[in-house]
């Protein structure tokens, strides 16, 4: 009886849940690229046709969020690479989040969490990174005129969730979004409709690999979404984390099967 009635609740938790994550959860392939990083050594991506992803240089691994992350050292010769896919780019909604921990952002000009390009102007589709005044900055296209800008200041080895959302379809003063912690910082209009089309390797940790821009800190749960999230959804994945979520079958966080739930 008592296992009949947890089986029961927890179904009755996961049909409250459903309705936010419709528009999500119905296609996996939203997720483009999702990043655990429960490996430094070989860190996968865990969406639906996965990305060849690889460690330039040596990084860490310590706690993260939700399980394991990786541990960068500042040193841009320390990264990660996500080897260039079609489904990386091209499309007109756009979604970057991760979660991260900053390392002393007040001595560095600036750190990069993820950026997809091969250098300023140069097969440059987005980039979201912390600046001058530790505020994150998000920008789609390389547009820096309609780059956002955060009222929030990262301040050293606290965690947070940034997020940063392109959609061509929105409100003009609403095609792009910027988000920390589920909250949104800035938003503003933007006049293309679509995400470039620039081959570039994407990066965990820098801009490119000359900039100097190294993230020193932790990064975690890593996530590329070809739709626009809204708020709600933002702080879905912020507060359960993309496995449980989208209920990803892998190696990766999501250990509870249902058959252990019912055991």
């Amino acid at each position: 009886m008592k296992r009949e009635y947890c089986f029961l609740s927890l179904l009755m938790l996961a049909a409250i849940a459903l309705p936010t994550w419709n528009a999500v959860s119905q296609e996996a392939e939203t997720l483009v690229l999702y990043l655990p990083f429960e490996d430094a050594a070989s860190p996968v991506d865990h969406s639906d046709n996965p990305a060849e992803v690889s460690v330039r240089g040596s990084l860490e691994q310590v706690d993260g969020k939700f399980g394991k992350a990786l541990e960068f050292d500042g040193d841009s010769a320390n990264i990660v690479e996500v080897t260039h896919a079609d489904k990386l780019e091209g499309m007109e909604a756009l979604t970057i989040e991760a979660w991260v921990k900053p390392s002393e952002p007040a001595s560095k000009e600036g750190m990069s969490v993820v950026s997809k390009r091969l250098a300023w102007e140069s097969g440059d589709v987005y980039n979201l990174f912390i600046w001058d005044g530790q505020t994150v900055r998000g920008r789609v296209n390389a547009n820096s005129g309609l780059e956002l800008r955060s009222q929030t200041a990262l301040e050293d080895g606290q965690w947070y969730h940034l997020a940063y959302v392109f959609d061509s379809g929105a409100p003009d003063n609403e095609k792009v979004k910027l988000y920390i912690n589920g909250e949104l910082e800035a938003s503003g209009p933007h006049p293309d409709q679509a995400v470039n089309q620039g081959g570039a390797p994407l990066w965990i940790g820098e801009l490119d690999p000359n900039r100097g821009f190294g993230w020193k800190g932790i990064i975690d749960e890593v996530g590329i979404w070809n739709v626009a999230l809204s708020q709600d959804e933002i702080m879905s994945v912020m507060e359960k984390g993309k496995a449980m979520i989208i209920s990803v079958e892998s190696k990766g966080k999501l250990t509870t099967t249902w058959g252990e739930i019912k055991d």
